[in-house]
């Protein structure tokens, strides 16, 4: 039988392949099968990405799967019904415990679907649907056809929409707390809300938006209620509302148009009234249209301010408003003018604007953004629409109480641009068209034995112009106004629009030159066309012509596509090692990947590339290469500092050029970190594209490993013994250890900082600054390595990953020559990427029609081709023995073939290296487990790590009281490397590499 995948999703074809598919099933055993629904959960995206991803899965959910009563001619299941919410991100699985191999397809409104089965670790078949913000579109039957080695089934799934009208979110109101000075707020909504109050007590721009002046505090009831500005949000999953505490300030000078407050029957009225005066004796009174307020409708609080003023506010309050409360309430005060506002209580809520459609045209670079001016209660949801794409949508409040949204992010693409805004109980719509103007430009021309033709796109409509050029001169002067045919396309393309013109050919012109010329008022453009003069057989001779031209073609075309394709097989394509994950599926191996390329570059991060001054190429390989380089202004303006400059080779196709830009798109996004090679800038306007990293002074982790064999010491009390105690010194000065990052590392500093506060310390910042820098200089001239380092490497390491698992990112080569050392012995990961010559590296093995790092991979990526964080973590074990073996090379004396591959299937697993201690060694092992849920992640690395190594520094302490009688001066601010080894144990250099 053909396989599924040559359906091509065409209707007849599946049709066919229903009917083939199924079987007698009479005496057959039929498979066990699950169906299975998994909700994703969504969060905000951490890399600055508009909408939200799901990044987490719910539990599966069991819906079941009944054997439908149906004829003998096929098996039919059904799951339970499956009802979801609007934008949630779902997976329908499918279970099948079958021998052999399955094929599947999938049809969902008569259109068939990607189908890709996999098997999981209980060896049974998985079959998966993802979709990704569920819509009434999407709702429906899903029918899942199985084809098995001994018998064929169909799946149905039944999806809709779960009704969200049960779903609110209301606007949150005040209630006055009984017997205390205190609002309460409170939002009726569903799901149930959290709520905070905002508030703010100034005036200025700085209580806009987020900013430290602006006060948030997690809970309902609020006693702080003298502050300028105050209000109540509430928050659930389908967003946020607010509501201010409407204010009249008797200090503020009254608006130009009195305030308005709007409300429906039957919701509460709160409106504060506040003045501030040095005569502590001043009162104030509310009025409704020139009446006192009922008794039991208002309460006055006061207070004293810094400078002794008092501060007093009067609130008015009705619980439950009628249109009789609507009118003019009134505040005054003995000591200063009255103010007042108009209260309107409506039946239902509203929308008022203007609801003509708009066009607009522009110039292209033209400051424009389109505006909608409104009046609206309660406050609207809206959002502005381009080519079935949503924006988010902004609302600022005018003086004269209307509002105004604005849209500026249109780009100058040209086309209808809809806002539309709703609240509870009303809707509006306002549409838009951009023009924006544009010098033509000639699209396309031809010409053939009687004509000559082009056609031309721009906007505003081209005119179009021919002219007979000279034979004795270029130039292109004398006007043809004969023979000439003008027509209008009936649509735009892209904005413009498109015109076509024909000249008709007379004897006159037949063998010259002529130009076409299109014009509106931007400008004009030409193009020339030569027109030969036909022979006897006009037709014949076209026909001979073009028949030639294809014979010479042919040849050259098929041994191009050859030479292309020979290419594409043997040279693969650059991808980043780095891949942030977009949505994680139910099981551990089932990631989605970010596709960067449709996401902006941020231009800030964009750099001078005449800043740039280039040294010495770093590495080298297929793709591109890093460079050396001094970068002038880039951390500080006038300093400059030593970077690494990452590029593509010379002639870089248009996919690696892409390919770069995404890596950059995703590093902009994934922040720093000081275990991580970070970026600092880039170039990419007027030139190729450059990526600039930090430096890393000391290369990659392995071969400074290697280098440093000689100089390994067990312990520093070594180191002091050979260096006859005259490295003491250097500890004095404020203490730094290497394992940069470190909880230790900050508690001692921050003690320090204490200490100076106090007096015992008072030593300049800048001078302990030089004293570290020349501590860890003068450690370094030392050239040496103790136990503690290769701990404080992989406790680094651990650390780094533990981030890049924070940002849901995936290295998929962690290894120690992706490991840089800088000063400090700090270590940083880093991308290689396409600097690494992978052809000749012996580290890379070809599997399929790639090279890959096969004695660094998990074996969910070696036999699946499956990475995820828990793959790292299988090679960050890898890393491990590659550091406490002082770099070996992993699986010594193991050639990668197919007995290689025998032994990681069988569970095999290195021995303990040289360096390493059992509880080294025991980690490796787990990193190493078989089943990828059963490997550590790496914060639990980092904290099993930190362990080891603060007790290999408390055993330093120890070995020092008991080999030094008297400890220098200022040791004790030290924090420590040592730990003590037994002692016998053979010397690092019996022990060679064997790779």
């Amino acid at each position: 039988m053909p396989a599924l995948a040559r359906l091509g999703g065409r209707l007849p074809l599946f049709v066919v392949f229903s009917a083939m598919i199924f079987e007698t099933i009479t005496n057959q055993d039929l498979p066990v099968i699950k169906c299975v629904l998994i909700n994703h959960k969504n969060r905000d995206s951490s890399v600055g990405i508009t909408s939200s991803y799901p990044t987490a899965s719910e539990p599966p959910e069991d819906l079941g799967c009944a054997l439908r009563p149906a004829s003998a001619e096929e098996a039919v299941y059904e799951a339970a019904a499956v009802e979801v919410d609007k934008s949630a991100s779902i997976t329908l699985q499918v279970l099948v415990t079958t021998p052999g191999n399955i094929s599947c397809l999938w049809v969902f409104k008569r259109s068939s679907l990607n189908c890709q089965p996999r098997f999981d670790l209980q060896n049974r078949g998985v079959v998966s649907m993802f979709i990704l913000k569920m819509t009434e579109t999407q709702a429906g039957e899903y029918l899942l056809y199985i084809q098995g080695a001994v018998t064929n089934y169909t799946i149905l799934f039944t999806v809709s929409i779960r009704n969200t009208q049960l779903y609110t979110l209301r606007r949150p109101y005040f209630r006055k707390m009984e017997n205390q000075d205190a609002l309460i707020c409170v939002s009726e909504s569903i799901p149930e809300p959290t709520v905070k109050w905002v508030f703010c007590n100034s005036q200025s721009e700085s209580c806009k938006g987020e900013s430290s002046a602006v006060v948030t505090k997690e809970k309902s009831i609020l006693h702080e209620l003298f502050g300028t500005d105050i209000r109540c949000c509430a928050r659930n999953e389908l967003g946020q509302e607010c509501t201010k505490l409407f204010t009249i300030d008797l200090n503020q000078t009254p608006q130009t148009t009195l305030p308005q407050l709007f409300l429906k029957v039957g919701e509460p009225l709160w409106i504060r009234c506040k003045a501030v005066h040095v005569n502590h004796r001043f009162g104030l009174k509310w009025k409704l249209e020139n009446k006192a307020l009922e008794e039991g409708s208002y309460f006055e609080m006061s207070t004293y301010s810094t400078n002794r003023t008092m501060i007093r506010i009067l609130f008015a309050f009705v619980s439950s408003v009628r249109r009789n409360d609507t009118g003019y309430y009134t505040c005054s005060s003995s000591q200063h003018p009255s103010q007042s506002a108009l209260v309107t209580i409506v039946e239902k809520g509203f929308i008022n604007a203007s609801k003509t459609n708009e066009d607009y045209e522009i110039d292209q670079h033209e400051k424009f953004c389109f505006s909608v001016r409104f009046k609206a209660y309660p406050q609207i949801r809206c959002t502005w629409t381009f080519s079935q794409k949503s924006f988010p949508c902004e609302q600022s409040s005018l003086d004269d109480g209307y509002s105004v949204s604005e849209f500026c992010n249109h780009k100058y693409q040209p086309g209808e641009y809809i806002f539309h805004a709703e609240n509870d109980d009303a809707r509006f719509t306002k549409m838009f068209t951009l023009h924006v103007r544009r010098k033509p430009h000639v699209l396309s021309k031809e010409s053939s034995a009687g004509y000559a033709s082009c056609s031309s796109g721009g906007y505003p409509l081209p005119s179009w112009t021919w002219k007979k050029c000279s034979d004795k001169s270029p130039n292109c002067t004398e006007e043809i106004t004969e023979g000439i045919w003008n027509k209008k396309a009936n649509e735009k393309v892209s904005g413009q629009w498109l015109s076509n013109s024909t000249l008709n050919m007379s004897e006159a012109i037949k063998g010259f030159l002529v130009m076409c010329c299109a014009h509106n008022s931007l400008g004009t453009a030409c193009e020339t066309i030569h027109l030969s003069s036909p022979g006897p057989f006009p037709f014949l001779q076209d026909n001979i012509s073009f028949y030639a031209t294809i014979g010479l073609c042919l040849p050259f075309i098929a041994i191009l596509t050859m030479l292309l394709c020979h290419k594409y097989k043997k040279q693969f394509r650059y991808e980043s090692q780095l891949q942030m994950v977009q949505v994680t599926g139910s099981l551990d191996n089932e990631y989605f990947y970010i596709d960067f390329r449709e996401y902006e570059y941020d231009l800030e991060w964009e750099f001078p590339r005449e800043n740039l001054e280039f040294g010495k190429v770093l590495g080298a390989g297929a793709f591109g290469k890093v460079m050396n380089a001094t970068a002038y202004g880039i951390s500080k303006t006038g300093v400059s500092i030593q970077v690494a400059v990452k590029m593509l080779k010379e002639k870089a196709d248009s996919c690696e050029r892409e390919a770069l830009m995404s890596e950059l798109k995703m590093l902009t996004r994934l922040g720093s970190h000081e275990n991580i090679v970070n970026l600092l800038g880039a170039c990419t306007q007027s030139g190729p594209i450059y990526l600039i990293f930090e430096y890393c002074c000391y290369g990659d982790l392995l071969n400074y490993l290697r280098s440093k064999r000689e100089k390994f010491h067990r312990t520093w009390t070594e180191i002091f013994k050979e260096h006859n105690f005259s490295f003491y010194p250097t500890f004095q000065s404020h203490p730094n250890s290497s394992m940069l990052g470190s909880q230790e590392v900050q508690t001692h500093q921050d003690s320090d900082r204490t200490s100076g506060l106090n007096g015992s310390s008072s030593q300049p910042k800048d001078e302990i600054e030089y004293e570290n820098q020349k501590r860890l200089e003068e450690e370094e001239d030392l050239n040496v390595l103790t136990f503690e380092d290769l701990l404080c490497f992989a406790y680094q390491v651990a650390k780094g990953m533990e981030f890049l698992e924070f940002k849901s990112c995936i290295h998929r080569d962690l290894a120690a020559r992706n490991v840089l050392v800088t000063r400090g012995k700090v270590v940083k990961i880093c991308d290689f990427g396409l600097a690494r010559d992978i052809m000749s590296d012996s580290n890379y093995v070809i599997r399929g029609n790639a090279r890959l790092p096969v004695k660094w991979m998990a074996p969910e990526s070696l036999f699946e081709g499956i990475y995820t964080i828990k793959s790292d973590v299988w090679s960050y074990g890898i890393l491990l023995w590659e550091i406490f073996s002082l770099g070996v090379n992993p699986y010594p004396g193991i050639q990668v073939d197919a007995n290689f591959y025998k032994l990681i299937q069988s569970g095999f697993k290195m021995d303990q290296p040289f360096y390493a201690t059992e509880e080294i060694y025991f980690i490796m092992q787990s990193c190493w487990a078989f089943d990828s849920r059963k490997r550590p992640s790496f914060p639990n690395l980092t904290s099993c790590l930190g362990c080891q190594l603060a007790d290999a520094e408390e055993a330093m302490y120890q070995n020092m009281d008991g080999h030094v009688s008297k400890r220098p001066s200022g040791y004790q601010n030290r924090r420590p490397y040592g730990r003590e080894v037994d002692a016998g144990l053979p010397s690092p250099q019996d022990h060679t590499e064997d790779s």
